[in-house]
């Protein structure tokens, strides 16, 4: 293993050397290994990230486990600042990978999900035979790639496949010692974690997404705004949804222009805010949520043919808890066409749920 690589990827999560040390220890404890004195490991660590001396087998494994790096990985000679341009390696995987989420967001993950798992490959296999500028460039590229796999994955309903190509995303943002893809996929992996019965577990990773320093704001507000997705499936935590959405709506505020441009995978503005706030303040069981939700589905572009479904989902559930019944399942009946054409198991397993609530009332009140 690479000291560069070791550097990176503690950098990217924001720690010193000294909590790099603290989770070594923890590990091993864990692995039940013994460590060498805390100042021999202070020194064999300052040694590692500067080259003279590579760690060995039970350190490497050590470090891969805390960092999610693999032991195969090899040096990253690069500056972590570089700007790449858009003919440059990293420029055309990026646009390969944007032309995916573009299909994927048009036509669903069905269409597309096997060509990016098959990206998400071809890259780890380009990473292993690539070197310098190279191999961060193509690192950068998977981190994304890896998340916008596993988030099809969690929309077709394979929850393996999806744990498994987030732990990939994470790896690979941990290898190009990038804070804001490594931020990115934990908040996404936490979406499915408190979606398959680990909201607690969520609600902290989300947190220590939060918590990397360097973020830029616009990834700050969907970073906050995943909190409070992901506190609505835990108990008793409705004001940390209010509180969250407040702080969501602050950073947005403040993004910079261009942050958008650099974070691809965000699709975040004003507009997609008022989508997320109306779709929590649904699940809050908030008055003002019908309004909020009606105006943000008027306002979504086309292309975002899953969001509006959903969001036509908010609005039934919105108008079922307002015993708003054949509104409802009118509304049901109008999602029910796109969620087939586009394939979504998450968004049919939302509304079959929904479906059957609105039925048994139906039933009840007859």
């Amino acid at each position: 293993m690479d000291g560069s690589l070791i550097r990176s990827a503690r950098e990217a999560r924001g720690w010193s050397q000294t909590r790099l040390l603290g989770a070594l220890r923890s590990q091993a404890a864990v692995e039940h290994v013994t460590l060498m004195s805390p100042a021999s490991l202070r020194v064999a660590l300052s040694r590692w990230e500067n080259g003279h001396v590579a760690p060995d087998a039970v350190h490497t494994r050590l470090l891969c486990s805390v960092l999610e790096l693999s032991s195969d990985s090899g040096p990253v000679d690069v500056d972590l600042d570089e700007q790449l341009c858009d003919d440059s390696l990293f420029g055309v995987l990026a646009h390969h990978t944007n032309s995916l989420r573009l299909l994927d967001r048009r036509l669903g993950a069905p269409f597309v999900r096997a060509q990016t798992a098959g990206q998400v490959s071809a890259l780890e296999t380009m990473w292993a035979s690539s070197s310098g500028t190279d191999r961060r460039s193509v690192a950068l590229a998977q981190a994304d790639t890896a998340a916008l796999a596993a988030w099809q994955d969690l929309d077709v309903g394979d929850h393996t496949a999806a744990a498994r190509h987030y732990g990939l995303a994470r790896q690979a943002a941990s290898r190009s010692g990038d804070p804001a893809l490594l931020a990115h996929a934990l908040g996404e992996h936490a979406v499915m974690l408190s979606e398959t019965g680990q909201p607690a577990l969520a609600l902290a990773q989300v947190r220590h997404a939060e918590s990397f320093p360097g973020l830029p704001m616009l990834l700050r507000s969907w970073l906050a705004a995943t909190r409070a997705q992901v506190a609505t499936y835990c108990e008793g935590e409705a004001e940390t949804v209010r509180e969250a959405m407040t702080e969501a709506e602050t950073a947005l505020a403040r993004a910079r222009p261009g942050d958008e441009a650099a974070l691809p995978f965000l699709a975040l503005n004003e507009i997609h805010l008022h989508r997320w706030q109306g779709h929590l303040l649904v699940k809050l069981g908030d008055p003002a949520a019908g309004q909020i939700a009606e105006h943000a589905l008027r306002e979504l572009p086309g292309e975002f043919a899953r969001a509006h479904a959903a969001q036509v989902l908010d609005l039934a559930e919105h108008a079922f808890r307002s015993r708003e019944l054949d509104q409802a399942a009118g509304l049901l009946s109008s999602a029910a066409h796109s969620i087939t054409v586009l394939g979504s198991r998450r968004l049919r397993h939302r509304h079959d749920l929904l479906a059957r609530r609105v039925r048994e009332l139906t039933v009840g009140s007859g």
